[in-house]
């Protein structure tokens, strides 16, 4: 009998219970389609030997006792692919969960593949196979049927497994400071915030001209703050393609933004005279003050050949170690070092300095080099 908490009194009791486990696994079920902010629909929760679904959108229940439960610092809170989650909680109790484990992360590093999915994890530590059918429930919908809370309330059910083997596995390989360290982003306030003129990084544009960018920016800021507004979807007031040309444009009143490719009025013509006024005061910005992309390596002459070695090696060490090559360095990263730059590289740090870092270095020195291995691929010999 699946246990579904729809008051107050009954998710305090399980609380209670939940407050003196050493870890508990969580997930839950939302909808973002028709709102900015995700529609909290299910929490998932599990200790050792209890489990329940909590129906936040039950009448009168107050979540309180459980968000105690998520910030206990004495209880580990486990989730998989936990950004999301994070995202809604810290939105719902005005801080994040902690302390948090990924399973996603930790699956990671003990080389599982990049982005093991959870579905991926079930299979191959626990050895079962998922039933998929209820994956695109709409979770807002009451009732629920048996199948579906089932389906859910397996998430965290099979997520007491796949902690303790990755648990034990960290703990064989050393590993576990290395999660701590890839936890840091997921556990910052700062990465759930959506700073309004920040949001025009998030678009894909052609044109890389500051004072274009200026008006990206001033464009990016006023849907980002409308769509928080009115609590809908940054796509409900503007298409990306259509904010881009926007900015191209520069309308100066509706008549002039109807005659835009692509725009399609999802308001009334007065709500978009702020759009029009934010427009407007990008004209008297200094040029100081335009927004830049990021400036991309210069290639001196045979970098780029340094650029495919520094991949070479970065494809044997992970091979080596058996962690993904993503986690270790990214292809930016790998760009500076051939560039000769060595300042703010997570790949010169803690233990990814440990397994590349260094011999990235070293190669780089001409202080070793890659030989082709019959039995491993690659070898590295000094040089």
């Amino acid at each position: 009998m699946i246990n579904v908490i729809t008051d107050t009194a009954a998710l305090e009791a399980f609380c209670m219970e939940l407050a003196q486990e050493e870890f508990i696994t969580v997930d839950t079920e939302f909808m973002r389609e028709k709102t900015y902010y995700p529609q909290l629909c299910l929490i998932q929760a599990a200790g050792k030997h209890s489990a329940a679904i909590i129906d936040p959108l039950a009448p009168g229940i107050n979540l309180d006792a459980f968000y105690k439960v998520l910030a206990n610092p004495a209880v580990l809170k486990v989730f998989h692919a936990c950004r999301q989650d994070m995202e809604i909680f810290y939105h719902a109790m005005g801080t994040l969960p902690t302390p948090v484990f990924d399973s996603q992360i930790a699956a990671m590093v003990c080389g599982y593949g990049e982005s093991a999915s959870y579905e991926t994890l079930v299979g191959k530590i626990l050895g079962i196979a998922i039933d998929k059918s209820s994956r695109f429930t709409d979770w807002s919908h009451r009732p629920l049927t048996d199948k579906q809370l089932a389906y859910a309330l397996d998430d965290v059910l099979h997520l007491r497994g796949i902690y303790s083997a990755l648990a034990s596995r960290l703990l064989e390989t050393g590993r576990k400071d290395w999660i701590k360290e890839e936890m840091e982003p997921v556990s910052h306030p700062e990465t759930y915030e959506n700073n309004p003129d920040e949001a025009w990084k998030k678009l894909r544009l052609r044109n890389a001209s500051p004072r274009y960018l200026a008006y990206v920016q001033a464009a990016g800021r006023w849907r980002e703050l409308t769509a928080r507004d009115r609590n809908v979807p940054r796509s409900r007031i503007m298409k990306d393609e259509t904010l881009a040309e926007v900015a191209q444009a520069k309308p100066e009143n509706f008549a002039a933004l109807q005659k835009i490719r692509g725009f399609h009025p999802t308001m009334s013509a007065t709500h978009y005279d702020p759009l029009f006024h934010t427009l407007q005061q990008v004209q008297s910005l200094p040029t100081s003050a335009y927004p830049q992309l990021p400036p991309r390596p210069s290639f001196l002459p045979g970098n780029e050949a340094l650029v495919d070695l520094l991949r070479l090696l970065l494809k044997a060490c992970a091979g080596e170690n058996q962690v993904v090559p993503r986690l270790i360095a990214d292809k930016d990263e790998l760009e500076l070092l051939a560039n000769g730059k060595r300042n703010h590289i997570k790949a010169l740090h803690g233990w990814r300095h440990a397994i590349f870092g260094e011999k990235a270095l070293r190669l780089l020195e001409g202080k070793i080099a890659l030989k082709a291995d019959g039995n491993s691929g690659i070898a590295f010999i000094e040089a």
